[in-house]
């Protein structure tokens, strides 16, 4: 069996279901008809590590859904300002909130707002001109999960000295663990520390 992509994950779109497991695929721009055991969402984009066999059989392995992600352009200054000079979050939620108008700025101010009263720093940002998702939380010890198109999803665990890489993918797994000198594991129950959900619907 041979890797189509040996690095890294790649993105898949749900266009269409037809017939039980049967779905139409968007990868690297090109439509491919597949089947799945795996109920997939259609309309939804999922990062994906792709094999196939000396035939024309695709396997797919570590289906992660992508999570929806902003595109907010002051989210890496900001996490500077918050690791560098200990800025105030929910004082620049709150400033930013009163003096945003604009529609899509608001929702992303407004979600980072729910998440700190989880004592969880939620940053959208911009990588590469990509969307991209940091997330902290500190008790015991520093939890940190960071999306970016690179690699994915990542949990960050920092006590001490100690750091802890863990990842729902064998290729980036395999990758970090070769290029740092930490620990790197494989984890298919990698998620965020935070999900924003719609508290009310309201039907006219």
């Amino acid at each position: 069996m041979s890797i189509i992509n040996p690095i890294l994950p790649i993105q898949i779109e749900v266009l269409a279901k037809s017939g039980y497991g049967h779905y139409t695929l968007l990868i690297n721009n090109k439509k491919i008809q597949t089947k799945s055991m795996i109920e997939l969402e259609v309309g939804v984009q999922y990062l994906v590590e792709l094999y196939n066999d000396s035939g024309s059989i695709i396997e797919f392995k570590n289906l992660y859904k992508k999570p929806s992600l902003s595109f907010f352009e002051q989210g890496l200054s900001l996490i500077t300002g918050l690791l560098e000079e200990g800025i105030d979050f929910k004082k620049f939620i709150l400033h930013n909130l009163i003096e945003c108008k604009d529609k899509q700025k608001y929702q992303i101010l407004k979600e980072m707002l729910f998440a700190s009263f989880e004592n969880v720093y939620h940053i959208p940002f911009v990588f590469e001109n990509k969307a991209a998702l940091l997330q902290m939380k500190k008790d015991k010890f520093l939890e940190i999960y960071l999306f970016f198109g690179v690699f994915g999803p990542l949990k960050i665990f920092i006590k001490e000295n100690e750091i802890l890489i863990k990842t729902p993918f064998f290729k980036v797994q395999k990758f970090l663990s070769e290029h740092l000198k930490i620990q790197v594991l494989q984890d298919t129950n990698v998620k965020p520390l935070f999900e924003f959900k719609k508290l009310f619907n309201f039907k006219g």
